[in-house]
């Protein structure tokens, strides 16, 4: 038995497998999907999701947020990023951080709360692509 497993950001079809087993990080805590499973809707956070293919392989991909539904034998991630570890590049991802870190410091007491709160954010999810690829690249 298998789950059909979708993975749609707003640029791609990120992954479209049948798999054996899905983990990644829900808002609630880490969640592990596999045939069968109850139907739901979840919001999924920052981080690593892996998943078996119903040949036995592993995977894994950075996924930053967004929705996860299962019903009956299907499965499918709306997310905005869904990154393999080669399609990272961290010398980017620094440059990108150090540009928002500059940003908040400069413009604290000009910037509304939600400009400030939206740069946090993106830090936020730099910061966990870099934890995710630094990780992947010791493996």
């Amino acid at each position: 038995m298998a789950l059909h497993f979708k993975i749609i950001t707003p640029l791609r079809t990120a992954l479209q497998a049948d798999v054996t087993s899905i983990h990644l990080l829900a808002s609630d805590g880490e969640m592990e999907i596999l045939p069968g499973h109850t139907d739901i809707i979840s919001a999924v956070g920052n981080g690593e999701l892996t998943y078996r293919t119903t040949e036995g392989q592993s995977s894994s991909l950075f996924i930053g947020g967004g929705f996860l539904q299962v019903e009956g034998d299907n499965a499918m991630l709306v997310t905005d990023t869904a990154l393999e570890d080669a399609e990272i590049d961290t010398t980017c991802i620094e440059a990108a951080i150090a540009k928002a870190q500059e940003a908040l410091r400069n413009s604290a007491s000009v910037i509304s709360r939600e400009e400030q709160t939206y740069l946090e954010a993106v830090i936020a999810k730099q910061l966990a692509i870099l934890d995710y690829s630094k990780v992947r690249r010791r493996k």
